[in-house]
């Protein structure tokens, strides 16, 4: 079987290469569930990613930047050139993913596109119909409940309705765009099978003991009320600290400066993210359950969370399946007042004991959804609609 994957993403030697100096940088999250998705495939498949780097002005200084094709994680990355001018780059990568998806495009191959870069998963689209392949359509959110233009709603809705196949996150996601019933798996998302080589430990844990969160900071994503928990909890030997973009981090920053236990760390590499997870005592998911969209979701930090060995404490998402309950910490209330209280209880337990919490999480986590597990999904649904 031969999968091309057309995406907004680039290998991880060239993202660290492109952003680690650098003050904006693209929203790892997105980057790094395409990576692992493709590394996942490439175990199972030849995969050839027809990439649009995510590039962003502050880094690309040159007017046009064409990077060479190269080979990781079993697949071969084929870049559309960066460019920056806007209008130009638009034309460039959906020309160029177009014509190299067609050019590429055989008997065996299937098309995988994520329907919210539009610009590449239309380009993608296209191409598969053209040459009457396959198009898997990967939703992680709802266009409808994104923000942005009315037109920039219909374009990738237009995609998620003409794809053959798909890849969606929850059930309820199944129920809302899939009324026709075409081939889909549910997959909430998926653990980097390399942490398995990494070796948690007590002797890893910083001291003073730390509470993190990182993700989209975002009064949103429940950030202001974690912050006020944290500072009502009786904590003196710990610190919250708190890594990522979002509308809350003026206030944070503020905050912050007034509470030495409060600290904001900015946006990391996801390497160095991951490090002060598995150093930290506990990791903290507080995104409110009474929104419409939270139903369609599932915050890929959970599964990251999950795979360091620090355990996690949630609310009780409803897009999370019931097997994970058992190897997190689940937060029922989402006050202030109940966010202490649940911290207070969580830290007065033995460090022997929140490793062991944290150490099956992990267990479960890699065993059951390493992105090799995932992506055979995704490969198993292909070879039952008849691509060999």
């Amino acid at each position: 079987m031969h999968i091309i994957y057309a995406v907004t993403t680039c290998s991880d030697r060239v993202y660290r290469q492109l952003f680690a100096d650098a003050p904006q940088k693209p929203a790892f999250q997105s980057q790094k569930y395409h990576r692992l998705l493709i590394e996942g495939l490439a175990a199972g498949a030849k995969v050839d990613v027809v990439a649009n780097p995510p590039v962003n002005r502050e880094v690309l200084k040159k007017s046009f930047v064409r990077l060479p094709r190269e080979t990781e994680g079993g697949a071969c990355y084929r870049y559309i050139p960066a460019v920056r001018n806007s209008i130009v780059k638009a034309v460039f990568v959906g020309v160029g993913t177009f014509f190299r998806t067609a050019r590429l495009a055989g008997k065996d191959s299937a098309v995988v596109v994520d329907c919210l870069n539009r610009t590449t998963a239309l380009a993608g689209l296209l191409a598969a119909k053209l040459r009457g392949r396959r198009c898997v359509g990967i939703v992680t959110d709802l266009p409808d409940m994104l923000g942005g233009s009315a037109f920039s709603k219909k374009l990738s809705n237009f995609v998620i309705r003409h794809c053959t196949d798909y890849v969606l996150l929850t059930q309820a996601m199944n129920d809302y765009l899939n009324p026709e019933g075409k081939p889909h798996v549910i997959l909430e998302g998926h653990s980097d099978i390399a942490m398995e080589r990494q070796e948690p430990s007590l002797a890893r844990k910083t001291s003073p003991r730390v509470c993190m969160y990182a993700g989209g900071v975002s009064k949103q994503y429940g950030l202001e009320n974690l912050v006020k928990g944290f500072r009502k909890a009786d904590l003196p030997d710990a610190r919250l600290e708190i890594y990522g973009p979002g509308d809350y981090v003026q206030e944070l920053s503020q905050i912050a400066a007034e509470d030495s236990r409060i600290f904001y760390g900015g946006m990391l590499l996801n390497a160095e993210i991951v490090e002060r997870e598995m150093a930290a005592t506990l990791l903290v998911n507080p995104r409110p359950t009474g929104e419409e969209y939270v139903k369609y979701s599932f915050p890929s930090k959970t599964m990251e969370y999950m795979s360091t060995g620090t355990p996690v404490l949630t609310t009780v998402l409803p897009g999370m399946p019931k097997e994970y309950h058992p190897y997190v910490y689940l937060l029922e209330e989402e006050t202030a007042d109940a966010i202490a209280e649940k911290l207070g209880q969580i830290f007065a337990q033995p460090a022997d004991a929140l490793l062991e919490k944290g150490m099956k999480a992990r267990e479960f986590i890699l065993k059951e959804k390493n992105n090799v597990t995932q992506a055979g999904k995704i490969l198993a649904m292909l070879e039952r609609d008849g691509v060999q």
